[in-house]
């Protein structure tokens, strides 16, 4: 049956509709419920047609499932004439399968009756949402480097203040990860509406958030954590579950003399850790003036930071063997960064991969380190087919929308093949949402990717991700190694996380393995693969393919 076009079918609509490329328009007739889209949204989208009936119910599908339900209450209320304007924020897929943040904005227009008879408005494109959390739609931490390098441009005052959950890891083990992921977006709401429009909330990493205020004075500051922190203490309630949270906060106080948008984050960040660990929560200022070894931190990092913009010049890899516990034989090896430069000489990746892991550059460190070890390990898989390469992923990695198709290049790029390479959760990927986790990694493993979940048993990390996630391989922690020949608790959970592992089908490899008498000790627990400095410590390629 043909479609109703009535009301529809006009030379306005055509017009507006060719002129804007990223605002699409939309013109719906209430009384036969079939709407005109422009083509350039039919294009984008993917849409079935420039003209769609019972649009509410075709559009919803295309709207992130965390934001569906909101929509259909609003557009419901709209078309029953409850409520004359429709405008929210929404997540929509395009039709290349990636999310975009949307801005909807619609009326209501009545005919010369008086009814009721069309409904009119724009969708905003932001975006691939590389710039927003999967969580909490909150802009995150790209969102929130993009506001300070606008910051700087414009070289007006302002505030930045970071706050973040003590002890958050506890809500996770105890109420698991979906409820703790309800936690924080209820928690970032609550700012973003305390905010209004005077400034803007970002979701930062971990259980972090950051306020972005001009013209931000010490006084509004402490207000604004004063409400951060009673919100956190008293206002959050999740299925009846009333949490109760402490925060610690940082702050600095932006002038149009700060070098740059990093250096603004580096601050910040010193400001907060000052908090945490040497203040107990209280708000810090972070002081301009500082000197001596807190500043010569911030500028190590700035350094560090310019190298990975240099072609990640200064960095190099090293290579730690994968060690097969029934033979002894080298079964795979793990690629480990590292950075030296004659000012500073060689700094622990433990030191700046936690602060890397903030900055925007750090994806593209990422791809360089696994081009590099794909690049490395072809040599050796030629050679051993069935060798693995493991690749640590951090969470600022695989959250971009464009993490899945870089691997793929990176492949298709060194001919590395996918079922030889396993990629490392490192300990932090857990704040991501579980949901979203679960389909990157699914995706992954399509290709013959394998999916390892390193650091086991610290932090975050529980059993709950071994059910909820599919993983191959387990990596039980060295904490848990180093004291095992003496330490019953160890030695107990060690082998009830192998027996558990073993009943998911997932292989176990116990780390820090320093000496003989741990490797002899471990070996009856038949894991399956070790690591550690009794085997070999990381070494350079060339090292590591002369002791193979």
């Amino acid at each position: 049956m043909e479609i109703d076009k009535s009301y529809l079918d006009t030379r306005t609509f055509k017009a507006f509709s060719e002129t804007s490329k990223n605002q699409y328009i939309y013109l719906c007739n209430m009384q036969t419920n079939v709407s005109r889209w422009s083509k350039n949204a039919v294009e984008y989208f993917g849409l079935p047609d420039e003209y769609i009936a019972d649009v509410e119910k075709v559009w919803a599908e295309y709207i992130h499932p965390d934001d569906r339900q909101a929509f259909i209450d609003d557009i419901a209320d709209v078309l029953s004439g409850k409520k004359k304007r429709h405008e929210m924020e929404y997540r929509a897929r395009n039709k290349d399968g990636s999310y975009v943040a949307c801005i909807c904005k619609g009326m209501v227009l009545k005919g010369a009756d008086g009814e009721p008879d069309l409904f009119a408005g724009t969708i905003i494109n932001n975006g691939i949402i590389d710039n927003i959390d999967h969580n909490t739609g909150l802009g995150n931490i790209y969102d929130f480097m993009d506001a300070a390098r606008t910051l700087l441009e414009e070289k007006v005052p302002a505030g930045i203040l970071q706050a973040g959950f003590n002890h958050f890891g506890e809500v996770n083990d105890i109420y698991g990860y979906s409820f703790g992921n309800a936690v924080l977006k209820e928690f970032g709401q609550r700012v973003k509406a305390y905010l209004g429009g005077s400034g803007r909330v970002f979701r930062m990493d971990g259980a972090k958030f950051a306020v972005f205020m001009y013209d931000m004075t010490q006084r509004q500051a402490k207000e604004i954590f004063a409400y951060m922190q009673d919100a956190a203490k008293n206002e959050i309630v999740i299925n009846n579950v009333n949490i109760s949270l402490s925060l610690s906060g940082g702050v600095v106080l932006v002038d149009s003399y700060t070098n740059s948008e990093h250096s603004i984050l580096a601050s910040v960040a010193y400001a907060f850790e000052k908090s945490k660990i040497e203040k107990h929560g209280e708000l810090v200022f972070f002081d301009n003036s500082i000197q001596g070894i807190d500043k010569e931190r911030i500028e190590l990092m700035n350094a560090i930071r310019q190298s990975v913009i240099k072609n990640c010049s200064g960095f190099y890899l090293c290579y730690q063997p994968l060690v097969s516990d029934t033979d002894g034989k080298t079964i795979g090896m793990e690629a480990l960064i590292r950075w030296k430069q004659d000012i500073y000489g060689e700094i622990s990746p433990g030191l700046f991969i936690p602060w890397l892991e903030n900055d925007t550059c750090f994806f593209e460190l990422g791809n360089w380190i696994m081009r590099q070890a794909l690049t490395d390990g072809k040599k050796i898989v030629d050679a051993y087919p069935d060798f693995i390469v493991n690749v640590n992923v951090s969470y600022t990695q695989l959250e971009r929308s464009d993490f899945r198709s870089a691997v793929l290049n990176i492949l298709k790029e060194t001919g590395f093949p996918p079922q030889n390479l396993c990629i490392e959760l490192t300990e932090r990927c857990s704040n991501l949402n579980i949901d979203f986790l679960r389909e990157e990694l699914s995706f992954f493993r399509s290709y013959g990717i394998k999916i390892a979940l390193d650091d086991f048993g610290t932090g975050s990390s529980s059993l709950n991700l071994l059910r909820e996630l599919p993983i191959d391989c387990l990596k039980i922690d060295r904490t848990f190694i180093a004291n095992i020949q003496t330490n019953d608790i160890d030695q107990a959970i060690v082998e009830s996380v192998v027996q558990c592992a073993g009943k998911f089908g997932i292989n176990i490899c116990i780390e820090g393995v320093e000496n003989k008498q741990i490797s002899d000790f471990v070996k009856k627990y038949k894991a399956g693969t070790h690591q550690g400095y009794f085997y070999s410590r990381p070494v350079r390629i060339e090292e590591f393919v002369e002791m193979l």
